[in-house]
């Protein structure tokens, strides 16, 4: 399929049709959380590289700070595992993450491929959850109640994470929000080979990126890991519950609907949203439009679901039925 065009949603014609640079304001306002520029250090590890992350603290009397700190949503970013080197580029986003939900969102600046192929990326994310686990309590954060978020390839290395924590015995999310994911190198399914249009993450794209994140290995061969390439993973029983977005125009249409099914045979909780007529990242380039609004507002709602505080008098009338 050359021109997705007809297909697409009406509202998301026009932004389709002609290139936007960067990412659409959420705010135009400008207003939104404070932002901080930090390096995160990985207490368990001392030899692990420092990594850059951009904190987004939320105020003002509509969202205040449950005790003992807010919740946390860690963000890992997309650009086909080789962009995304500027975290002022995904402000829109994660400043929605922080109104809407709440929490403070810590957006990990990974380090990328083809320099730094898997799994450095992975490495720098699971650096950034033990230094949130320590140190969140300086930024008025409850490093105890956190949650994942990857957007596109970005959900690659989210998923891939929580497999690995899962597998260690280590802490895992509250929830992991897998937003446009991109989950299978393999690239075998038939919405992989429809969608051929350069205007969006299309096959062509998919597989240079995939080649370059899993460098010396190339996209389908047999022992490329799970860790890396998520819908892969034969077990998913003991994950956390999961977010999934995906448009149905969009290369991964068909492995994410395959992963979900596969995470609620599992008994993995799973809340599964197949947006009509829309195009990879459409949510972000055009949040305008109605199907976006839709979109981003389900991302909001389950984090703050899944982020909100337990009381002491809830946990002990659940523990009396």
């Amino acid at each position: 399929m050359e021109d997705l065009s007809p297909r697409l949603d009406r509202e998301l014609l026009a932004g389709y049709v002609t290139p936007v640079p960067g990412m659409s304001p959420l705010r135009p306002d400008g207003a939104g959380p404070e932002r901080r520029d930090l390096v995160a250090h990985d207490p368990q590890d001392p030899q692990a590289p420092p990594v850059r992350v951009r904190a987004y603290l939320p105020g003002g009397p509509c969202v205040p700070a449950p005790r003992p700190g807010r919740p946390v949503v860690v963000f890992v970013h997309g650009g086909g595992f080789t962009a995304g080197e500027r975290l002022e580029w995904f402000d829109p986003l994660c400043d929605l993450y922080a109104e809407g939900a709440g929490a403070l969102v810590v957006s990990v600046g990974y380090r990328l491929a083809p320099q730094h192929p898997y799994p450095a990326a992975q490495q720098d994310c699971r650096t950034v959850l033990r230094w949130l686990r320590r140190h969140g309590a300086e930024l008025g954060a409850d490093g105890a109640n956190i949650a994942l978020a990857g957007s596109s390839s970005g959900a690659a290395v989210a998923a891939g994470l929580t497999l690995a924590l899962r597998d260690a015995g280590e802490a895992l999310p509250g929830l992991l929000l897998l937003h446009a994911p991109v989950l299978d190198d393999r690239h075998t399914t038939p919405s992989s080979l429809l969608i051929l249009d350069g205007r969006t993450w299309s096959r062509a794209a998919s597989l240079a990126g995939w080649g370059a994140y899993l460098h010396p290995l190339r996209p389908g061969h047999p022992d490329v890991p799970p860790y890396a390439a998520p819908a892969r993973a034969e077990q998913l029983a003991g994950l956390p519950p999961v977010y999934l977005g995906v448009g149905d125009l969009e290369l991964g249409r068909d492995e994410v609907i395959g992963f979900g099914l596969r995470l609620s045979q599992a008994g993995v909780p799973l809340e599964l949203h197949v947006f009509p007529g829309a195009y990879h990242g459409f949510d972000i380039k055009d949040p305008q439009a109605g199907v976006s609004r839709h979109s981003l507002a389900t991302q909001v709602d389950a984090l703050r679901r899944a982020l909100r505080p337990v009381s002491r008098e809830t946990v002990e009338q659940l523990s009396s039925v």
